[in-house]
C-alpha cells in the first residue's frame, strides 16, 4: 500500500511539473496509447527537468534523512 501511495504522489508531482513547465494539461501513463504529442520549447523542457531533478533530491533527502 505504501508503494502505491508513493507512486501516486510521484505521478501527481510529474503531472504538476508537466502542467506548470510545459503547459501539458494531461498525459497518459506508459502503455496507454495516445495520438497526442506536444511541442515544447527548450527552456520549458529545461525547467521541467530541473523541477523533476529537484523533487528527486528532496525525496531522497526525506527518505534517507541527514
Amino acid at each position: 500500500m505504501m508503494n502505491t501511495i508513493m507512486y501516486d504522489e510521484r505521478i501527481e508531482l510529474l503531472r504538476a511539473i508537466a502542467r506548470e513547465s510545459l503547459g501539458v494539461e494531461a498525459f497518459r501513463l506508459p502503455g496507454m496509447p495516445s495520438p497526442d504529442f506536444h511541442i515544447v520549447s527548450a527552456d520549458s523542457l529545461t525547467s521541467a527537468l530541473e523541477a523533476a531533478y529537484d523533487a528527486g533530491l528532496l525525496a531522497g533527502h526525506r527518505h534517507y534523512g541527514h
